[in-house]
């Protein structure tokens, strides 16, 4: 009886174990980045957080060009949605439902401001153990392209 309370208890332990180091892997993903647009020259920083649903978001907290070339602020203005063309950069959800397999974060969606659509888009940790590689993708992953996402210290 003894010996199968101890097997309980180790089996338990090390769940718990398994479970903490999986979160942990998870979260390597929490961070703020720096986002060069695959489609201008504009520069951004991406602060991704975690979701009291367990899936990850990713907030814009800074642009490298706050003003249009008129001089006037920079808005959603390419949305499609009318009312929300009126945003400010740091108001941009840019990334949300990203949830993590095991290995990598998936099935999280992108939004563009450039052109206000929608991506499909997934991360993975980079080989250099800080950085993520985000692929963005219409329809299937396999048709989409790779940006490197730096990590901000």
């Amino acid at each position: 009886m003894k010996k199968l309370i101890s097997s309980i208890f180790i089996a338990f332990f090390l769940l718990l174990g398994f479970s903490s180091f999986a979160q942990d892997k998870a979260d390597k993903l929490l961070g703020t980045y720096l986002v060069e647009s695959p489609f201008s020259d504009d520069v951004a920083r991406v602060k991704i957080s975690k979701n009291k649903n367990g899936t990850y978001q990713g907030r814009i907290v800074w642009v490298s060009k706050p003003t249009n070339p008129d001089g006037t602020p920079r808005t959603d203005e390419k949305n499609p949605d009318p009312k929300l063309r009126t945003r400010k950069p740091e108001e941009i959800v840019m990334v949300w439902n990203l949830q993590f397999d095991g290995e990598e974060w998936v099935k999280g969606t992108i939004y563009d401001p450039f052109s206000g659509g929608k991506f499909g888009v997934k991360f993975k940790l980079a080989k250099n153990g800080s950085d993520m590689i985000a692929r963005y993708y219409k329809g299937v992953p396999a048709m989409g392209m790779n940006a490197t996402w730096k990590r901000v210290k």
